[in-house]
């Protein structure tokens, strides 16, 4: 047997190791020459697989790579998706590279239609000389790790990564088997090509085995990687600057590397050297990471944090009730996920003249040990000099009531805090406050919170009526807000706390989030679908949602009666 055969006929064993669970595949498939030879090389394996085609509409021949897949399909009777998309638009519109946009409307197709057929995992055609060619993008770029592509990330496999480009088109010479090649592959404006065509053909007239060797760095790295990952996991927020410089070199770039990445970011060399060099440094500094994030040294702490955005206060703004009060907040730009479990917001309103606004000389606070000068909690709390005047606060007069992400008077502090059940309670409480600014607007009075890592991150109740959509329901809409604020529609962290037990569409979309846990209040008897009509739990669902329910079901149901009593 050729190493071009064993290479080729390798490719089911190469899938079963890489996800021996799956059964369905969902192959991508261009029409190319690697997508075609991973094709061919499946058929007669034991795996379903259907296949999924996107034409990026990027010239005047894809329509050419769409009709011979579908046809291949056609001839060997295999499932064909396929989806047009003007990937050039979208990258304009939101100012992508053209590359990484492809990639992304690339993937995000490939996933949709996974889902659609419920394919156990994605393969992708990735070969030898793919990986070669990221390595070298990721040396250019500066990458901690030059390690390639994985063979398996999440739900996409890479069953090729062992074959290079001359042993797959040498496979579909043997079967005589046509493809179409992408006149842009060819096209040095694009990095992949010019690297390809260019800096790969220069090296290879003096390193022939250039690509093998680079694919060698790349498992190297890969496993060097994954055995500090092993060894030095970090699962802290933050790191004590002290304990990091204690280790070697190696070992303080690699906890960098994994806090960056915690952050989900791509870390750089020069971002993890940077910090890195920065460890001794006896002042505050920050570094920026991202546009909206930047790692901070301060207090013998290191910390990935978000880039603080500056208070919109020009003045003082009067608070009048809880709606004003939300409003300003969010005006702001305040973060407000511990303001709703810290506050008792009927305590904080009975206090007069409620302003929202950022310090001023002469403040203090009432603490459990005493009134104390807000300056000192601050010098107390570390809070950085150049922070204090951007930090959020609610005051009446000079007596500060709340300060953002710092301390709550006493008197206004939420007492109900402590046990699982309490803090159920507490959300919930949350969230029937919501129901009845629905009912103020008319709307079916269910409200809804968001909770991840023990904080409030969004709020939302139903706005049916006041949108003309039928989808904007609670949980939809505090979902899509708790999804912006995380940028990730994963919500696999979260738990949803909704006033009435959610309906069938509202199920759908917790499931598509990936939700792990709900907590409902009152019962849906006309169109529940945890147990009001029917219990879609039941069913065999890739995921599961724990769900509890009841939690303080009687003032929810006594919201609804009060609204439908009032329309009759």
């Amino acid at each position: 047997m050729t190493k071009t055969e064993s290479c080729l006929l390798a490719v089911a064993n190469n899938v079963k190791a890489l996800a021996p669970e799956a059964k369905r595949l969902l192959l991508a498939v261009s029409g190319g020459a690697d997508s075609v030879a991973l094709f061919r090389s499946l058929l007669d394996s034991n795996y379903v697989f259907e296949v999924a085609h996107l034409d990026h509409a990027l010239r005047e021949t894809s329509i050419r790579d769409f009709e011979y897949v579908k046809q291949l399909c056609i001839e060997h009777d295999v499932a064909f998706h396929s989806e047009r998309i003007d990937v050039a638009a979208i990258a304009e519109k939101n100012k992508w590279n053209l590359e990484d946009a492809a990639r992304r409307l690339r993937y995000s197709f490939l996933t949709k239609v996974a889902k659609q057929i419920e394919a156990d995992v994605i393969a992708t055609a990735h070969n030898q000389d793919d990986q070669a060619e990221t390595v070298m993008m990721q040396l250019l770029r500066g990458a901690a790790f030059l390690k390639g592509m994985p063979a398996r990330q999440k739900q996409v496999i890479r069953p090729l990564l062992n074959c290079s480009r001359a042993e797959i088109e040498s496979y579909l010479a043997g079967l005589g088997q046509e493809y179409v090649t992408d006149e842009t592959n060819f096209d040095t404006n694009y990095r992949r090509a010019w690297l390809r065509h260019e800096v790969f053909g220069m090296l290879e007239q003096y390193y022939p085995s250039v690509k093998e060797k680079l694919v060698q760095l790349a498992d190297i790295q890969a496993a060097q990687a994954k055995h500090f990952d092993n060894h030095l996991l970090v699962d802290e927020a933050s790191i004590d600057i002290e304990s990091l410089l204690k280790l070697d070199v190696a070992e303080q770039r690699h906890r960098i590397v994994q806090m960056v990445a915690r952050a989900n970011l791509q870390p750089s060399f020069e971002h993890i050297e940077s910090i890195r060099l920065s460890l001794k440094t006896k002042t505050p500094k920050r570094i920026s990471l991202a546009k909206e994030k930047q790692a901070r040294l301060a207090y013998g702490q290191l910390d990935i944090i978000e880039k603080k955005r500056k208070a919109n206060l020009k003045k003082s703004i009067p608070i009048s009730d809880l709606g004003s009060l939300e409003k300003e907040l969010k005006i702001a730009n305040s973060r407000l996920n511990r303001f709703w479990t810290e506050v008792d917001s009927a305590s904080l309103l009975e206090f007069p003249n409620l302003v929202l606004r950022t310090r001023s000389a002469g403040d203090r606070v009432q603490l459990e040990v005493g009134t104390k000068k807000l300056s000192d909690i601050f010098i107390d709390k570390k809070i950085l000099k150049e922070e204090r005047d951007e930090v959020i606060l609610i005051a009446s007069e000079k007596e500060v009531l709340w300060v953002e992400g710092v301390c709550v008077d006493k008197r206004v502090r939420n007492t109900v805090v402590g046990s699982l059940e309490n803090t159920d309670h507490t959300f919930m409480q949350l969230a029937l406050e919501q129901a009845q600014q629905a009912a103020k607007l008319g709307e079916l009075p269910v409200g809804a919170v968001l909770v991840h890592n023990g904080e409030v991150i969004a709020k939302a109740h139903n706005l049916t009526e006041q949108l003309q959509d039928p989808s904007a329901h609670a949980e939809v809409l505090v979902m899509r807000e708790g999804a912006k604020l995380l940028q990730d529609w994963r919500l696999s962290e979260a738990t949803l706390y909704v006033t009435l037990e959610p309906c069938v569409m509202c199920f759908g979309a917790m499931l598509q989030a990936h939700l792990p846990k709900l907590v409902f209040g009152a019962s849906n008897h006309l169109e529940g679908a945890h147990g009001g009509v029917t219990n879609l739990q039941e069913h065999a669902w890739k995921r599961q949602i724990e769900v509890k329910e009841g939690i303080l079901a009687k003032e929810a149901q006594s919201l609804l009666k009060d609204f439908f009593k009032s329309r009759r």
